[in-house]
C-alpha cells in the first residue's frame, strides 16, 4: 500500500515541468524573492548591522529600494550604503503615496515600532525578509493585513542543490526512503521537503509543521519515549540546549555523553550542569580517530577543508569513545553534515544496543536517502519517522526506534 502512495505522490514532483535544467544552480530564483522584485516605493527601515545584512541580501536578488528610513532617536548620516537616508517619522508623515518597507531590524524585538507601522495609513506593506524566523518564534503576532513574509534562508537551500535532476537520478532511493517511513505525517513531511527544494517553495514545511514541533525537537511525542535508564549520546551538544531539554523530560537517567568539538562552545557546555552523570567530551563524532579542519564562522560550526591552518578539531568513532558496557539507549546527531560518517563510526554500538536515533538529515542533499539506507543495512528492524522542526527546509530529523 505504501508503494502505491509513494509512487503517486513523489512522481507528481518528478514530473513537474516548472523548472528547466540549470547548469548553474545560483540562477534559480526563489518564489518568495519574486514578491519584492519590481516593487515601487520600497524602503529599508533601519541602519544597524542587521539592516546591512538585509540590504546585502536584497542586492544579491536585484531588489531595488528608494532609500533608507531611520527613526529620529538614532543618529544617521545623509547616506547609508550609498542610499539616501530620511528621518522615518517625518518622511512617512509627509509622503504623498503609501510606501512599503523592509525592516532592517528584528521585528519581534521592536514590537511597538511594528505596531505603529501596521497602524499607519501611509504604510502599504511590510515585507519581513526573515519570515522564517518570524514564523518560528511567534506566528501572527502582528496584523496580517500588512505583513508579507518572505525569506532569507534560500542560500542554504540552493547550496544544498536537491534539484529536480538529482531527484530524478536517485528516484528509486528516494522512493525506498518514502516506503520505509512508518506514518502519514512522515510521508507528508518528506513530500514537502523534496517539493520545496525542487520548486524553491516558500516556507515548504509550513503545512506539516506546527509551533509545538520547535520544543519537541529530538523528543517528538508518539515516537520517542524516555525512561530512567537512558544512556544518552549527544553528538553536537553545542552549549547544552539538547541537554537542557532532555533534563526537563526525565526525573532520572543513567548517563549523558556530551560531544562538542568547538572549544568556545565546549566551555559553555561544561558550565551548563555539574553532575557525575554528564560526561563532557571535547571531540567530534566521526568514523575513525582523526584531526580535521574546522570552521566556526557560522552559528554551529562545520568540518571545512578550506578552513585556516590551525583551525582543527579532534574526532573519533563512537565505537571507540563509548564504554562497551554502557547500554546506549539514545543517539542524537546534529553535526553539520558529518552525520553519515559518524553513523559509520557507531555501527557496533547501534547493532549491539539498538538505541533510539535522532539524526539530522538536512545538511546534505544525499542525507535523506543515504542515512536511512545505512541504518536499515545494519539494523533492518528499525522503524523510521521523519519530522520537521522548522517551517523552512531545515531542522529535518530522522527518528529510528526498535520495539
Amino acid at each position: 500500500m505504501h508503494k502505491r502512495k509513494a509512487a503517486g505522490a513523489l512522481r507528481l514532483v518528478e514530473g513537474n515541468e516548472m523548472l528547466n535544467r540549470y547548469d548553474n544552480v545560483i540562477e534559480r530564483i526563489p518564489q518568495g524573492v519574486k514578491k519584492l522584485q519590481g516593487i515601487q516605493n520600497l524602503y529599508l527601515y533601519g541602519n544597524s548591522s542587521y539592516a546591512v545584512e538585509m540590504l546585502n541580501r536584497m542586492k544579491k536578488w536585484n531588489i531595488d529600494i528608494e532609500g533608507v528610513l531611520v527613526s529620529k532617536e538614532y543618529s544617521f548620516e545623509d547616506t547609508f550604503e550609498g542610499y539616501p537616508v530620511y528621518e522615518a517619522e517625518e518622511y512617512i508623515k509627509n509622503c504623498e503615496k503609501p510606501i512599503s518597507i523592509v525592516p532592517g531590524f528584528w521585528a519581534l524585538k521592536h514590537t511597538d515600532l511594528m505596531e505603529n507601522l501596521c497602524k499607519s495609513k501611509k504604510i502599504d506593506r511590510i515585507y519581513i525578509f526573515d519570515g522564517c524566523g518570524y514564523l518560528w518564534c511567534n506566528h501572527f503576532i502582528f496584523p496580517e493585513s500588512k505583513i508579507v513574509l518572505t525569506d532569507s534562508y534560500y542560500e542554504g537551500l540552493i547550496k544544498r542543490n536537491l534539484c529536480r535532476e538529482y531527484y530524478q537520478e536517485n528516484y528509486e532511493l528516494f522512493l525506498q526512503t518514502y516506503e520505509w517511513l512508518e506514518d502519514e505525517k512522515s510521508r507528508k513531511t518528506m513530500e514537502a521537503y523534496v517539493k520545496g527544494h525542487i520548486e524553491l517553495t516558500e516556507f515548504p514545511m509550513l503545512d506539516v509543521w506546527k509551533q509545538t514541533d520547535v520544543d519537541d525537537q529530538y523528543f517528538p511525542g508518539g515516537v520517542i519515549h524516555l525512561s530512567e535508564e537512558e544512556v544518552f549520546v549527544d553528538c553536537g551538544a553545542y552549549t547544552g540546549d539538547t541537554l537542557e531539554s532532555f533534563l526537563s523530560r526525565v526525573n532520572n537517567y543513567k548517563k549523558y555523553y556530551a560531544l562538542e568539538p568547538d572549544v568556545r562552545r565546549f566551555s559553555q557546555l561544561k558550565s551548563q550542569i555539574n553532575s557525575d552523570k554528564v560526561i563532557h567530551l571535547p571531540v567530534g563524532a566521526w568514523d575513525k580517530k582523526d584531526r580535521l579542519y574546522f570552521s566556526a564562522e557560522n552559528a554551529c560550526g562545520e568540518i571545512n577543508r578550506n578552513a585556516k591552518a590551525g583551525d582543527y578539531i579532534d574526532v573519533d568513532a563512537l565505537d571507540h569513545l563509548i564504554a562497551k558496557d554502557d547500554k546506549v539507549s539514545f543517539i542524537k546527531m546534529d553535526i553539520e553534515g558529518a552525520e553519515l560518517s559518524a553513523l559509520y563510526g557507531a555501527k557496533e554500538t547501534i547493532q549491539r544496543n539498538k538505541p533510539k536515533l535522532a539524526i539530522c538529515v538536512y545538511h546534505k542533499r544525499e542525507d535523506l536517502i543515504a542515512i536511512p539506507q545505512f541504518i536499515k543495512s545494519i539494523a533492518p528492524e528499525y522503524k523510521l519517522y521523519l519530522r520537521a522542526h522548522f517551517p523552512y527546509a531545515s531542522e529535518l530529523v530522522l527518528y529510528g526506534v526498535c520495539d
